[in-house]
């Protein structure tokens, strides 16, 4: 089995110094494995996802990242060590086109780097190459949520995490952003994603973690969660039979 490149350990992390969200997290995520995270609503589950990405306070723990620790770093610099981020809200900007958003995606590149990234993302995802013209502010929500998730692409990252990558969508392009993730595993990235749509999320993840009230609850691979009784009743929908 491969070395993770994502490795986490008692992450505590939050907003205001003193008053951590996240207490002592810990997760690790291989090449072409699919991570999800689950949990309840206040979980800690973004906010974890984002100390990670460099967007909240970082107060203790460890993070290392394709063998570096990047405990604590900004945003911006674990771009250019390798990480992708697409968060929930705001993943694209609407008043740009397709091509622009994608160009603001691979700011950090050199012009002859950008250019093949573009030709190679509009090969990958040819609903993007077809309205590259088009703003974000006029795609539907499966359209924007494929631009953010090929414009994280363009830095061609080894580990790409996402937070609530299907919200508000419907079922069929839930479907189709789940095997897009899929696809991305196959080629041997790592996904680590927080899903409230914790039961598809689970079918297409190699393993899971259940977080509550900002703290490891559970870590299996995802086929024993989806049939644990436990985690079916608390984040699955499911219920516990009457004796």
């Amino acid at each position: 089995m491969s070395e993770p490149v994502l490795i986490a350990r008692d992450v505590v992390a939050g907003y205001v110094p003193g008053m951590p969200i996240c207490h002592g997290v810990s997760i690790d995520v291989r090449p072409g494995e699919i991570v999800t995270i689950i949990g309840p609503n206040g979980a800690g589950k973004s906010t974890f996802l984002k100390a990670l990405a460099g967007l909240v306070l970082f107060e203790s723990g460890t993070v290392h990242c394709l063998g570096q620790d990047v405990s604590g770093r900004p945003s911006h610099e674990l771009i250019q060590l390798g990480l992708g981020f697409v968060p929930q809200t705001g993943n694209v900007f609407t008043g740009l086109t397709i091509h622009e958003n994608l160009v603001m995606g691979g700011h950090t590149l050199s012009a002859a780097e950008l250019k093949t990234r573009l030709a190679r993302t509009y090969e990958q995802f040819p609903l993007l190459a077809e309205r590259r013209s088009a703003t974000g502010g006029v795609l539907s929500g499966g359209q924007r949520q494929t631009l953010a998730v090929a414009r994280a692409l363009m830095t061609d990252p080894r580990v790409i995490m996402l937070d609530e990558p299907t919200a508000g969508l419907s079922p069929r392009v839930v479907g189709e952003v789940f095997a897009s993730l899929r696809g991305l595993a196959q080629e041997g990235v790592a996904v680590l994603m927080v899903e409230q749509n914790a039961k598809a999320a689970l079918r297409i993840s190699d393993r899971g973690y259940v977080l509550a009230e900002g703290r490891n609850r559970m870590a299996a691979s995802a086929a024993d969660l989806l049939v644990d009784p436990a985690v079916g009743e608390a984040f699955l929908g499911g219920k516990r039979h009457a004796r």
